[in-house]
C-alpha cells in the first residue's frame, strides 16, 4: 500500500486523534501525528502531537517528538521534549532534549 500527500508547507497535513494509518507516506511539506501511523515517512517536517505513536522508518527534515515514537529516523533536526518517549535508532544533525524525555537507543549525531 502506497499513499502520497501534498500538502502546502504553511498547513500541516493532520493524522487526526483515534485514527490509526498503516502504510508509506511520502509529502512535501508538514505532518501532524495525533493518532496512530506505523510504516515509511517522508516528509519536510514530522510532528508526532502528546497523544501520536509512530512506528517505523522515518526520513526528514524536522522531527519533533512529543509522543512514542519507535523505529529508525534520520533527520536534520530533533526535538525531543519532556513528554516524548524515543524507542529505536535516530540519526540528526542538530538535537534538543528537555528534561523527562524516555530515550531507549541510540541517537547519533552525524555532521
Amino acid at each position: 500500500m502506497m499513499d502520497i500527500i501534498s500538502s502546502n508547507s504553511n498547513k500541516p497535513s493532520i493524522l487526526s486523534e483515534g485514527f490509526s494509518f498503516r502504510g508509506e507516506i511520502s509529502a512535501k511539506g508538514a505532518i501532524h501525528v495525533e493518532g496512530s501511523l506505523n510504516g515509511q515517512v517522508q516528509v519536510d517536517e514530522l510532528t508526532i502531537g502528546s497523544r501520536g505513536q509512530v512506528e517505523g522508518v522515518v526520513t526528514c527534515s524536522s522531527l519533533h517528538i512529543k509522543g512514542k515514537f519507535s523505529g529508525t529516523a534520520t533527520c536534520s533536526e530533533l526535538i525531543v521534549t519532556s513528554s516524548a518517549s524515543v524507542d529505536g535508532h535516530v540519526v540528526y544533525q542538530t538535537l534538543s532534549v528537555q528534561k523527562g524525555a524516555s530515550i531507549k537507543g541510540e541517537l547519533l549525531l552525524v555532521k
